[in-house]
């Protein structure tokens, strides 16, 4: 099947990196060779100028360029398509935020900035580097790569099901009206496309929501509340 211009409908890609392109903590079985065909087909529809490839993670680039190199990933990105967590970008951030992220790079040097993707999603559509409607994320949680992606740089997304997470942990059912895809050829087809269904995202506000509620008041608020009032109780 010869794909033109006027059959895209995904022009600008970007790829989540770790458990995605490369194994990671949730999906620790990632195949090079599909992940190489896949990137091959979206290569090649790139050197034809008809869609471009973004990679972005949340995590530091020294770290991180090791890894795309380990994986024989550089080739399918160019380089100024390739963003990462950087000094200026910390520097930016406002001064409580910058220390909390300092702290957490800290307690632990894999810490990835998720919000990171969304201030490189939300800088290029106000640059006029990329249209809102032809831009989709692949990646795999649905805090980070769905709900945020929803939120703040509203553009679309799909889900790589085999790594699915909640806040990085594994997540072992799929949540009702989103697209979900593996990083094959047919899949990278099928997106570029349009081929998948408009997503209902009502079915992810609530599930998000109703964790944010179980979380506040499920061993939060309202237990230390509903303690204190017994306490008060028990001293008569």
């Amino acid at each position: 099947m010869k794909i033109s211009a006027q059959g895209i409908a995904k022009k600008h890609l970007f790829f989540c990196l770790t458990d995605i392109l490369i194994s990671g903590s949730i999906n620790q079985k990632v195949s090079r060779a599909k992940v190489g065909k896949a990137l091959s087909f979206l290569k090649g529809l790139e050197e034809k100028g008809l869609v471009e490839l973004f990679l972005f993670s949340g995590r530091a680039e020294e770290k991180m360029r090791a890894k795309i190199s380990e994986n024989s990933l550089e080739k399918f990105f160019e380089p100024k398509r390739i963003f990462f967590i950087t000094k200026e970008y910390i520097d930016s951030k406002e001064q409580v935020d910058r220390e909390r992220h300092i702290a957490n790079l800290d307690a632990d040097h894999d810490f990835a900035d998720e919000f990171f993707k969304q201030h490189l999603l939300k800088t290029l559509l106000e640059e006029g580097k990329i249209e809102r409607g032809k831009t989709v994320v692949i990646g795999h949680d649905i805090w980070f790569d769905a709900f945020y992606t929803m939120r703040f740089a509203q553009v679309d997304f799909v889900l790589v099901e085999s790594a699915l997470s909640e806040r990085n942990r594994p997540m072992p059912a799929r949540i009702q009206g989103l697209n979900y895809a593996e990083i094959t050829e047919s899949d990278m087809k099928r997106l570029v496309l349009g081929k998948y269904p408009k997503p209902d995202l009502r079915f992810l506000e609530n599930y998000i929501f109703n964790r944010l509620k179980l979380e506040l008041f499920q061993g939060g608020e309202l237990d230390k509340i509903t303690r204190l009032a017994q306490e008060k109780r028990a001293k008569g």
